[in-house]
C-alpha cells in the first residue's frame, strides 16, 4: 500500500476536441505524474471508473468490492511494488541485487513513474488481509502472490488463510475465504481485479515459483513487471481513462524500461 495524499483537482474533464474517442468514464489525467499513491483520491476516482457497479465508496474511508453477490471491503495496492531509489542503498531484499551496479538514472526514472500507474495499482480484499498476505508471500512479489493464489484454488489454502497478521481474528479471514470462494480459479480472480488474459495469469504463476538472487533473476523480474504493464495499458478501460498525450508518455517511459534493462543485462553478462 502507497502512501496517502489527496490532490483535488488532479482529473479533468475529457475535452471537446477528443469527443470522438469519449466514453461514459468522461475523465482523463492532467500527466502521469498525478498518480503518486494507491489510496489517494486520484486512486479511488481511478478505481471506481475501473470497476464500475462492483466497487462503491460506504463512507469517507470505506469501499466495497462485490463478486456474484459476495462483498468485501477493499483497499488500494501497488502490483509491482518496485522501489528503484534504493538501488544503490541494499535497504530493501530485491533492490540490494543492485546495490554494486550502475542502474541508469532513465531506467530508475521510468520505474519510479509506473509504481503508481494505473497500470500497476488495484484494489485488494482489506477484510482479511490479503494485501499483507500478499506482502508476507515472497516478499511483496506479484508473481508470487499470483502462484498462491493459484495453489488456494488447487486446493491448498493454508498459505492464504493462515498467513499475514498475528493479531487478525479468525472470523476476517472467513470472511475473505468465502469472497475468494466466489471464483472459480486463479484465472478468474486475476481476470476480474487486474483484467489479465489467461496466458498472462499463467506465466505470472510460472514466474512466482522462481527464486529472485542474482541480477539476472531481478533483470527477468523487472521485465514482467514490464509486460503486465504493457499489457495494462492495452486494456480499454485504463486507456478510456487516459488521455492521447498520456499514453503516449507512459509508452515511452515502457520503451525505456526495457532498452534499459536490455544495457543493464549486457554489462552484467560482461562481469
Amino acid at each position: 500500500m502507497g502512501k496517502q495524499g489527496y490532490s483535488k483537482g488532479s482529473v479533468l474533464m475529457k475535452s471537446n476536441e477528443n469527443e470522438e474517442n469519449q466514453t461514459s468514464v468522461g475523465i482523463v489525467l492532467i500527466s502521469d505524474y498525478d498518480f503518486t499513491s494507491d489510496v489517494d483520491e486520484v486512486a479511488w476516482d481511478f478505481y471506481l471508473k475501473y470497476y464500475g457497479e462492483n466497487l462503491c465508496q460506504k463512507n469517507q474511508n470505506n469501499f466495497l468490492f462485490s463478486h456474484k453477490g459476495i462483498e468485501i471491503y477493499a483497499n488500494g495496492d501497488v502490483s509491482f511494488n518496485i522501489d528503484s531509489t534504493v538501488f544503490n542503498k541494499g535497504t530493501k531484499l530485491y533492490e540490494s541485487i543492485f546495490k554494486e551496479t550502475n542502474v541508469s538514472e532513465e531506467l530508475k526514472d521510468s520505474l519510479s513513474v509506473m509504481r503508481y500507474s494505473p497500470m500497476n495499482i488495484s484494489i485488494m480484499p482489506k477484510t482479511g488481509g490479503l494485501n499483507i498476505i500478499k506482502k508476507s508471500l515472497g516478499n511483496d512479489r506479484f508473481d508470487t502472490f499470483a502462484y498462491f493464489i493459484n495453489q488456494y484454488y488447487e486446493g491448498f489454502k493454508t498459505p492464504i488463510i493462515n498467513a499475514g497478521s498475528l493479531k487478525m481474528g479468525i472470523e476476517n479471514r472467513l470472511i475473505l475465504e468465502k469472497f475468494l470462494d466466489s471464483y472459480n480459479s486463479a484465472i478468474e480472480f486475476f481476470e476480474d481485479i487486474y483484467g489479465l488474459e489467461k496466458h498472462f495469469v499463467n506465466k505470472l504463476i510460472r514466474s512466482g515459483k522462481r527464486t529472485i538472487i542474482k541480477k539476472e533473476d531481478y533483470c527477468y523480474y523487472l521485465k514482467l513487471a514490464h509486460d503486465y504493464w504493457n499489457s495494462r495499458l492495452s486494456q480499454k478501460k485504463i486507456q478510456d481513462f487516459l488521455d492521447k498525450r498520456t499514453i503516449e508518455k507512459y509508452k515511452n517511459h515502457l520503451n525505456t524500461i526495457l532498452n534499459e534493462i536490455e544495457i543493464l543485462e549486457n554489462s552484467i553478462n560482461k562481469q
